[in-house]
């Protein structure tokens, strides 16, 4: 069995062009609406026998007494449970459960009349454990996920169950992926780093700017970025022996009864918040957040006994001061409240005041403390899979009603899930947060701990900790503790405090999460780098050298950014001198935590689609000036230049301070434009950033400015959110003096941006053709029959392939059926072509290339060469010797250069040299440049590519911007003897999950254009998501609709090619969404051969048609209907360079 599931995996590397580690990754996702038709099976169904029903009945059947049929809808196959007596009659499949694996499940839903709970439930050894329920809805499908772990190994029966008996239970897109305890603990470290850690680099340099290696770098995490905390009571106070204990780890905390309407009005009308203030205050000395714990308690139990004895209107009048009182005493003052505490499980205000209780006690809250979160507080939603009361489904239908309430803006709300674990189900656990969390809302642990036998318990509770720790979605926890023997179920330390086995768990965990004053200290490289990935967080920072006397401190705070897939490091360039020490960011230093010195004027502002897309790079002393006035932010005053304050300018063109705050709304598409100077310097970054109201910046574009003269910076934001934002400009100097001229924000809705888009595409892509038709003696040939058959196209849209083409027939004829264009996702790369040292093996990539040229498929060459150290094949990674390294590298290059020379598009010379530099270390920094020298000897008719990720992708792209890619591609061209070579641009199109930034990407590719050469898109693709389909289109039409962009490669495929992210077909070549846009643009685009025809009636003395053609060649026919023998064909192409009025004169003999 272990044989068959490695068989997979060890091919996993072969199929994806960035794979790094042969690991079955863990998919966070999980969909909570209702759809029409269920997504495939996560993990392709992992261990679940025919998975989605396409062999019908095999592996299923009936389940105690009910009936079990196969249907089909809309091409959709399902198996159904009917004629069900009891709530477990269903239908099932056996499967093999392992002691220590980890089980996450996934299925898909519907009952044939309205709603009803349906759990899935595994039968082992007459015990029945439950992994997980949805409330499956009509007419619609529902994705339950879910997990487990088995005390012992053995056969089980998978099931699912509903108590509601007059329901038939639908079942589609079964899954059950079994993980190892490693690849559990593999999943929470990939978590962890994505999530919980930024990379950092420093650079130490001396005053002429010449690097200092062997620095010595001190590192002091002083505060974690992640809340983490424990609950206190009242004993603290005073307690100086807790507070020195308490305070050295946490940064959160809860009251857990001081805040509680029983604490606060144990007598009616009179409150005394005396304990909660002081303990409120005393948090706040220490810069420890604090909940609010709980505004009121839907528990009929915890009810002051007036409160219970009131009336109806009394209690109503006594539940409005409560609610008026506590929160506005504590507004803005809080980490979030719980607001109607445990408002699943107990009803005690709706009992009094109808199902809406809790909505209007919701309401009332945010009307007063509008900024605070409120939370939902529940117990057992993670905790026990049974309990359907507060299960993820039930929680999110509550949710759904308070997300409802019409109020003056939307209330925040938080997920709090209470923890209180009993034997922890890990899986259940990580899937229940899954699926919370595609809420967006933020998720906190709110009352962690676990009642368990004391051998078990701190085990269980670093399990708990660790699981919450590593989730994405996850934002703090705090533990229901305190010290003995004031415990709820469980303590930490003792009464003299010393710790207990929980209370070493959670010192174990602050210290590996960088809490605890965590210390390294490391040196710098040769070339003055030091880089280190760490946990958000308050850092302080020494350096010094063991040559000189100097040293420097410095802090700084590293936090998360969700709006960037791939995290940059935060670089810091120190100046390092005997006597003293400067310190500057280099990366974005904010005008709103730097000073920066701005001057405004009148000048040019630039509409996105009113130019050439060609950005104007060159420096102009004064900018060209415009009749452009439409736009939310326009400056156009002017100032002096010497004033010192801080300026804001607003919409009327009038200086105050910094930021300009602009209202965007969802939906729409923001273009930026300025034009930028420097008042001191030359060549340095600036850049525009929009701040949201808490905290998240989104970079929206940058340039290289300079002092003299002024620059265009172009950029925009597709906003994920509707609300205010602050607009700054952002330069790598801390000092900088900006001067902008004629800032402008234009605001587009979709429909706007996609008719402009059209626009370009008629423009760039299409020219105007007229065919005249006449007789030798210029007569009008009337009613003639023009065919147009489109044989090639100047654009093309391709798709990268891999060597499963060469193991399956359907693979090939869908390929081969669509595109023209491809590259080989890894069958080139030098790991995959000489494994061994001296044994090279081209049979694969030889076998691909013959397919496309039998098939008339171009070819892009992808890679000569790697920059990644990680992807350099294993013996390559051995050799120390820069000599060796480069006696092999210039053996590879001229192996496989020469091998494929005239038979390919294009080569990713040297790949993604701008993330990595192998290459540069082991043999100097000119090494890229001197391989394409090389790659332009060998083969001087190849277009030879620099091939990067995130340029166009990711704002925050600190690494691979499209400055610095330009700045690469212009170093290459300069080296000696590559004056001549045919250059191009790579911009790869990993994107992420999310609404792509269309105005960045059309910045970028200005940018990137503006060196003249052709752009590719070389492998465009994207994680599965619900809007992939749509995003994926935006992304295609953005670039097909941009001029420098030459052509397009999508990494994507069928199922059977193995690409997990873009998969356009499923196992028999049935269409995706996403493959249904791949067609659809490949029609409109015509990249498949294709007939026009134009019939002529008009009766004038010269017989014209115009028609608007695709840039191409064509077989063009050219008869007429009635004349016999007339009749003539000819071959034309349509280009550019044509002129748009061409006219193609047609004289037929007589």
């Amino acid at each position: 069995m272990k044989l068959l599931l490695l068989l997979p995996l060890a091919f996993c590397c072969l199929s994806l062009s960035r794979c790094e580690e042969i690991l079955v990754p863990y998919d966070y996702s999980a969909t909570i609406e209702c759809l029409e038709i269920p997504y495939k099976p996560q993990y392709n169904g992992g261990i679940i026998v025919n998975p989605d029903m396409q062999n019908g009945s095999q592996g299923w059947s009936q389940f105690e007494n009910a009936k079990v049929d196969f249907r089909e809808f809309g091409g959709n196959k399902f198996v159904v449970a009917t004629q069900r007596n009891q709530s477990s009659d269903s239908v099932s499949q056996k499967v093999y459960l392992e002691k220590g694996i980890l089980y996450t499940f996934s299925a898909w839903l519907q009952v044939s009349t309205g709603k009803a709970p349906v759990s899935a439930v595994f039968k082992k050894n007459g015990e029945y454990k439950h992994a997980g329920s949805v409330v499956a809805e009509s007419k619609c499908w529902s994705m339950l996920k879910g997990g487990l772990t088995v005390d012992e190994s053995g056969p089980a029966e998978l099931f699912v169950e509903s108590e509601d008996t007059t329901v038939e239970i639908w079942v589609d897109s079964v899954s059950l992926q079994p993980f190892t305890q490693d690849e559990w603990n593999a999943h929470q470290e990939q978590s962890i780093d994505n999530s919980r850690k930024g990379p950092v680099r420093i650079r130490v340099v001396n005053n002429k700017g010449e690097k200092i290696p062997n620095a010595s770098i001190t590192i002091e995490q002083k505060r974690l970025g992640f809340p983490f905390g424990s609950a206190v009571a009242q004993n603290i106070l005073g307690n100086q022996a807790y507070q020195n204990w308490f305070t050295q780890r946490f940064t959160v905390t809860t009251f857990e009864n001081e805040m509680k309407w029983y604490s606060t009005e144990s007598v009616r009308g009179i409150e005394n918040y005396t304990v909660a203030d002081a303990m409120l205050r005393f948090f706040n000395q220490h810069g420890i957040a604090v909940r609010g714990h709980n505004v009121v308690w839907d528990h009929p139990k915890y009810q002051s006994k007036w409160v219970t004895s009131l009336s109806r209107n009394d209690l109503y009048n006594a539940v409005k001061r409560r609610v008026f009182s506590v929160v506005s005493r504590y507004k803005g003052q809080l980490a979030g409240w719980d607001v109607v505490n445990e408002n699943l499980h107990h009803s005690f205000f709706e009992s009094k005041f109808g199902p809406n209780a809790s909505n209007n006690i919701f309401a009332m809250a945010h009307a007063i403390d509008p900024s605070t979160t409120m939370f939902m507080n529940e117990f057992y939603t993670l905790e026990d899979p049974t309990d359907l009361k507060a299960s993820p489904a039930k929680y999110l239908e509550k949710l759904r009603e308070l997300q409802s309430i019409r109020v003056r803006g939307n209330i925040p709300l938080g997920i709090g899930l209470e923890s209180h674990f009993s034997t922890p189900n890990i899986p259940y656990m990580r899937s229940a947060l899954d699926t919370l969390g595609a809420t967006g809302l933020p998720i906190w642990l709110t009352e962690i701990d676990v009642k368990a036998p004391s051998s078990d318990q701190a085990k269980y509770f670093e399990q708990v900790l660790r699981e919450g720790h590593a989730h994405p979605h996850v934002k703090g926890m705090v533990t229901w503790t305190a010290y003995a023997p004031n415990c709820y179920h469980m303590c930490l330390t003792d009464g003299n405090f010393k710790n207990l086995p929980t209370g070493d768990v959670v010192d174990k965990l602050i210290r590996e999460w960088g809490g605890l004053r965590s210390q390294t200290t490391e040196v710098t490289d040769a070339d003055g780098f030091f880089e280190a990935s760490l946990f958000h967080g308050d850092y302080d920072l020494n350096i010094s050298h063991p040559l000189t006397n100097s040293s420097v401190s410095h802090n700084f705070t590293l936090t998360s950014d969700d709006s960037s897939l791939h995290t940059q490091p935060s670089t810091f360039v120190f100046l390092l001198t005997e006597r003293k020490m400067n310190s500057i960011k280099n990366g974005f230093f904010l005008c709103m935590i730097f000073l920066l010195w701005c001057h405004v004027d009148s000048g040019v502002s630039i509409d996105p689609f009113s130019h050439s897309h060609s950005l104007n790079t060159e420096c102009v002393m004064k900018p060209p000036r415009s009749s452009e006035t439409k736009g939310l932010l326009q400056f156009s005053r002017s100032l002096e230049d010497d004033s010192d304050e801080e300026w804001k300018i607003d919409g009327n063109g009038f200086i105050r301070e910094m930021a300009q705050r602009i209202q965007l709304h969802q939906g729409n598409i923001y273009s930026f434009s300025a034009w930028v100077k420097l008042r001191e310097g030359n060549d340095k970054k600036v850049g525009v950033v929009f701040r949201t109201e808490n905290g998240r910046l989104v970079h929206g574009g940058e340039v290289r400015a300079n002092q003299e003269c002024w620059t265009l910076l172009k950029g925009g934001i597709v906003p994920d959110f509707s609300g205010p934002v602050d607009i700054f400009f952002e330069s790598e100097n801390r000092g900088a003096k900006i001067s902008a001229h004629n800032v402008l924000l234009k605001q587009f809705s979709k429909e706007e941006w996609k008719l402009k888009q059209d626009q370009l595409i008629e423009k760039i892509r299409k020219s105007k053709v007229r065919f005249e038709v006449t007789y030798e003696n210029k007569t009008a040939v009337k009613g003639v029959v023009i065919s147009l058959k489109q044989t090639k196209s100047s654009f093309l849209l391709g798709c990268g392939m891999n060597f499963r083409i060469l193991q399956s027939q359907g693979y090939r004829k869908w390929f081969a059926s669509r595109f023209k264009i491809t590259s080989f996702t890894n069958e080139m790369k030098w790991y995959a072509t000489e494994k061994a040292r001296g044994q090279e093996n081209y049979t694969v990539a030889d076998s691909m290339l013959k397919f496309a040229e039998d098939n008339g498929i171009l070819v892009r060459g992808h890679t000569v060469l790697w920059d990644n150290p990680k992807m350099q094949p294993s013996w390559v990674k051995n050799i120390k010797d820069p000599n060796d390294v480069m006696n092999v590298t210039l053996n590879r290059i001229n192996s496989v250069m020469k091998r494929y020379k005239g038979k390919l598009t294009g080569w990713d010379v040297v790949n993604e040299n701008l993330h990595w530099d192998y290459f540069e270390k082991m043999l100097g920094a000119n090494a890229s440049t001197s391989f394409y020298n090389l790659a332009f000897k060998i083969d001087p008719d190849v277009r030879l590519f620099v091939n990067e990720y995130n340029t166009i992708e990711n704002t925050k792209e600190f690494t691979a911007t499209p400055i610095k890619v330009k700045k690469m591609m212009e170093e290459i061209l300069a080296y000696p003897g590559n004056k001549n070579m045919k250059g191009a641009i790579g911009a790869q199109g990993h994107f992420g999950p999310t609404q792509p930034n269309l105005a960045y990407i059309r910045s970028a590719l200005d940018t990137l254009g503006s060196l003249g050469l052709p752009i590719w898109l070389t492998e465009v693709d994207m994680p599965k998501c619900p809007n992939q389909a749509q995003y994926v289109e935006d992304i295609l039409r953005e670039a097909y609709s941009h001029p420098a962009v030459k052509g397009i490669i999508i990494f994507g495929g069928p199922e059977v090619s193995g690409f997990d992210k873009l998969t356009l077909a499923d196992k028999d070549f049935n269409n995706t969404q996403t493959g249904d846009v791949i067609d659809k643009l490949l029609k409109e685009w015509q990249q498949k051969s294709s007939e026009i025809q134009t019939n002529f009636t008009a009766d004038s003395d010269n017989e014209e048609e115009e028609v608007s053609l695709l840039h191409g060649h064509y077989n063009v026919n050219v008869s007429h209907p009635w004349i016999a023998n007339l009749s003539t064909s000819f071959s034309l192409e349509v280009t550019k360079e044509m002129d748009q009025d061409q006219v193609i004169r047609v004289v037929i003999s007589a």
